[in-house]
């Protein structure tokens, strides 16, 4: 909100486990988590969203497009 993230900067799961990301935004972007390869589309004030489960393990950067600022990373292990 207001160009702050609000998020802790490190996320730590098991591999196996299912993860679930809930964003929240005040602009338009994207999420993007690097490695899955996965996307979120984010519509001002709407609450998305994206289940999954961790199956690679490593540290993945979980990113906003086009603004290219790193919202969080998801650490699997």
């Amino acid at each position: 909100m207001d160009g702050r993230i609000e998020a802790e900067r490190r996320y730590e799961v098991s591999f196996g486990d299912t993860v679930e990301v809930r964003v929240t935004s005040d602009v338009a972007e994207e999420v993007h988590l690097h490695g899955y390869d996965l996307y979120l589309q984010l519509e001002p004030g709407a609450e998305v969203t994206l289940t999954f489960e961790a199956r690679l393990p490593g540290v993945w950067e979980a990113e906003l497009h086009p603004s290219h600022r790193e919202l969080f990373q998801l650490q699997v292990s």
